[in-house]
């Protein structure tokens, strides 16, 4: 007995047919089995299998062509192949399964139907190969004819008994293999009604392998389209929605009827190649009127504007990633823009149909920035600072100071040279800075320019002391939220700060911006990231001053993090040590090459004179 099942075995490794469903070769099976359960196949019994499993069994009685049919014992794990089925009788624990051909026609059909398909994934066929060889052990009806499994069915439909009605279809199907009955399996799979996801997706795929399997069957134009109608609604379900364009592409290319027209253009309004958005540029100093695709287009290679009907010639077609730009449109004007069927995309799909848009470019949002990120203004009657506006006439401006006590905070929190949100400005406001000014500015205005202005500020900062300033400009109106403003940071002061770090400490050098003379006298204190005073000292007549090395060797907490300088009541000024240092290589300053590791001087040999000339003990010393 077990020389007999290593001999099955061999057998089934030699035949490929241990998992026939995972090596699918072709898109339809050349056999397929009816089974019926508690029913022996009684007499013309071929070799038997003992000690085996359903599953051998099967895969022996395929493997060989004179099986017509097998009867499987579950008791006895017993498998016995039958050479025609003759006589049946009752016998519980039996699984019997009678093993028809495929008809000859559906498998000439066959490579050039599943070569329409050619749009799915490739595993999609070998999974509606796997359904068609396996529905008769899922839906198990031997004992019925194929007419009275289909009046079952409709029994069960006309109740609105969908799931049951499936499983009499899928038994109908299994002897029968009717393209038709194919599609009713489909349809019925997505008509199952379920709140549980899992569940909907599987009678989804198993609607989409049935409608698969109903196509490669189709003896007419009208059975394939109806498939693949079904296959559509499957994918869709199955989130596959953009596989459903190509499928009733291939349904119009059959015939175009109505049905499968109103089905493609929903396809492609939800899934196809197509424009999904169209905006105007309005608020740039440059508008443009953009489309954006689907799918991104080609990448080079491809002139749009043949695709890009335009109002002016002058217009330019901007092609990039999954967008088209029309520029040199101007504001205050309206456009119409079409863009032609045919347009590609890098996919290979195509715009379908002419589509057009009209946009309005209106006039811009008005805006008010800075252009630098932070100034050092000296203390003068002409101080001013540039500002930039679009479409206004006057700003609101907001002067607040920074104290000496809140510089590194300012710094830490990262304030200092950036603009701020509603909510910074709100915690900026409350308790790191105070306000000193309010009021306004008149700025130059161009309708839809860009205007710089000069701000004069010499009077304002008049009686200020010297210290950070922050001048805050806002439109009156404007919600804080979505336009709070612009900040501009500057810095009142005439004493420009320099340092050096070396092994001997950090140096620093004091100098007026207004005469670059050596100032002396400067306070210096140098500050630790905890707002610690990690040392003290004053410039000397040169201006220079020394930090001990062992201050700026502190970590964490205790490294260096802010100069502060004062000179008297009269000026102050300070300079953060955790930014990037001056990189000036790119100025000619980046001094002699450091030497290699290991350095020889050439050695240089006498100079040999002509015969006659000169004194040989007179020539350079070795």
């Amino acid at each position: 007995m077990l020389q007999r099942f290593f001999a099955a075995v061999v057998l089934c490794l030699s035949t490929g047919l241990v998992a026939p469903d995972a090596l699918a070769q072709d898109a339809v099976p050349e056999r397929r089995e009816v089974v019926t359960k508690d029913v022996d196949f009684f007499g013309s019994d071929l070799d038997p299998l003992f000690d085996t499993t359903l599953q051998a069994c099967r895969n022996l009685c395929f493997s060989n062509t004179a099986c017509r049919a097998y009867t499987f014992n579950s008791r006895s794990n017993s498998c016995f192949p039958k050479s025609a089925l003759s006589e049946t009788k009752p016998y519980d624990g039996a699984i019997s399964a009678e093993v028809f051909n495929t008809d000859a026609r559906v498998l000439a059909d066959a490579p050039a139907r599943a070569a329409d398909l050619d749009f799915l994934n490739p595993d999609d066929l070998n999974q509606a190969r796997a359904q068609a060889t396996g529905i008769g052990a899922r839906h198990p009806g031997g004992q019925w004819d194929v007419p009275a499994m289909v009046n079952a069915a409709q029994d069960r439909i006309a109740q609105q008994d969908y799931l049951n009605a499936m499983r009499w279809m899928g038994a109908a199907v299994a002897r029968s293999d009717a393209a038709d009955q194919w599609a009713e399996y489909a349809r019925l799979s997505l008509l199952i009604p379920t709140q549980n996801n899992s569940e909907k997706r599987n009678y989804a795929n198993r609607a989409f392998q049935a409608a698969t399997n109903a196509y490669l069957r189709a003896p007419s134009d009208p059975a394939r389209i109806n498939a693949l109608l079904l296959m559509s609604q499957a994918l869709e379900t199955m989130g596959r929605g953009q596989a459903t364009v190509p499928t009733l592409r291939l349904a119009e290319s059959i015939q175009p009827r109505d049905d499968v027209m109103t089905a493609l253009d929903a396809a492609i309004a939800k899934y196809g190649f197509r424009i999904t958005d169209h905006r105007a540029d309005s608020d740039s100093a440059q508008p443009r009127l953009c489309a954006e695709f689907s799918e991104p287009l080609v990448e080079a290679g491809t002139d749009y504007t043949p695709f890009v009907r335009l109002p002016d010639p002058g217009l330019v077609v901007q092609p990039d990633g999954n967008q088209i730009c029309i520029a040199g449109v101007q504001h205050g004007e309206r456009y119409r823009v079409t863009f032609r069927e045919g347009l590609p995309a890098a996919s290979g799909e195509t715009l379908q149909r002419d589509t057009d848009i009209t946009l309005y470019v209106r006039d811009r949002s008005p805006r008010v920035s800075f252009p630098g990120r932070a100034y050092i203004l000296p203390k003068a009657a002409d101080t001013a600072l540039p500002i930039e506006t679009v479409n206004l006439d006057e700003v609101e401006l907001l002067l607040r100071r920074v104290s000496d006590r809140n510089l590194l905070r300012t710094m830490q929190e990262d304030y200092f040279g950036r603009p701020l949100s509603q909510h910074q400005e709100r915690q900026f406001n409350s308790e790191i800075a105070e306000e000193v000014w309010t009021g306004t500015g008149d700025v130059q205005n161009t309708l839809n320019r860009n205007m710089t202005t000069r701000l004069p500020l010499g009077e304002v900062l008049a009686d200020q002391p010297p210290g950070i300033y922050a001048l805050t400009a806002s439109i009156e109106g404007a919600d804080s939220y979505d336009n709070p403003g612009a900040t501009q940071w500057f810095v009142l002061t005439d004493l420009g700060l320099t340092t050096l770090k070396g092994n001997d400490g950090l140096h620093v050098f004091v100098r007026g911006l207004a005469d670059a003379q050596a100032e002396s006298g400067v306070e210096l204190s140098l500050l630790s990231r905890s707002n610690r005073v990690l040392g003290t000292a004053t410039t000397d007549d040169q201006g220079h001053a020394l930090f001990a090395p062992g201050l700026t060797r502190g970590t964490s907490g205790a490294a260096p993090a802010l100069l502060l300088a004062k000179a008297g009541d009269d000026d102050m000024a300070f300079l953060s040590l955790t930014d990037p240092a001056f990189d000036l290589s790119d100025r000619g300053v980046e001094g002699r090459r450091p030497a290699p590791p290991n350095r020889r001087f050439p050695r240089h040999r006498p100079r040999r004179l002509p015969p006659g000339r000169g004194d040989p003990r007179h020539s350079p010393c070795p």
